[in-house]
């Protein structure tokens, strides 16, 4: 072999050692390339995880704030019926009392009649805005419902008169009951 053919051939070889680097780096930078788009694929989803949860805990805060809203607003009504019903009461049961003890023959004029309709409008209207009121007479006391004025001789705790009702707005006592009660053993 001629000098000529040996520079051929290690021509040939530098060029492969050369294809075969130019090769291997082409791979590197492919493969760098690969993993920061992996990178950035991983980083992208997990900012899309966090930002996934940040809008449902936003979604859930919203539904919260409304349903809070809600209740404050039924809690505002009955505060605010509560309250106006309470300087109505009085009224409602000076009718009541004036209805008990009108005289038999009195009770056929107009005037009475009057005062009747009167007190079952207000007593609707009271009923309209889920507004009862309750009878205690003959009932245990419940000192939930009742306020105690008074004891006569009689069955132990059992209400024998009724000064004033007491009234539920819902499921709220807006006012207990005055009564008087029996305090005789058996």
């Amino acid at each position: 072999m001629t000098t000529k053919d040996e520079n051929q051939i290690e021509n040939k070889n530098e060029d492969t050692n050369d294809f075969e680097s130019l090769e291997n780096e082409i791979n590197e930078l492919k493969n760098k390339e690969q993993e920061e788009i992996e990178w950035d694929f991983t980083k992208a989803v997990s900012e899309l995880n966090l930002l996934k949860d940040s809008l449902a805990r936003a979604q859930a805060d919203y539904q919260n704030l409304l349903r809070r809203v809600e209740r404050d607003k039924l809690d505002m009504w009955i505060y605010i019926t509560s309250n106006v019903v309470l300087k109505i009461l009085p009224f409602v049961d000076n009718l009541e009392r004036l209805i008990s003890v009108t005289p038999e023959d009195l009770q056929c004029g107009s005037l009475f009649e009057w005062i009747k309709s009167t007190y079952s409008g207000i007593i609707k209207t009271l009923e309209s805005m889920w507004i009862k009121s309750y009878d205690s007479i003959w009932q245990e006391v419940d000192a939930n419902l009742h306020e105690v004025m008074s004891q006569l001789p009689w069955k132990q705790w059992v209400i024998i008169q009724e000064f004033e009702k007491w009234y539920k707005l819902q499921d709220k006592i807006i006012r207990h009951a005055k009564v008087i009660v029996g305090n005789w053993e058996e």
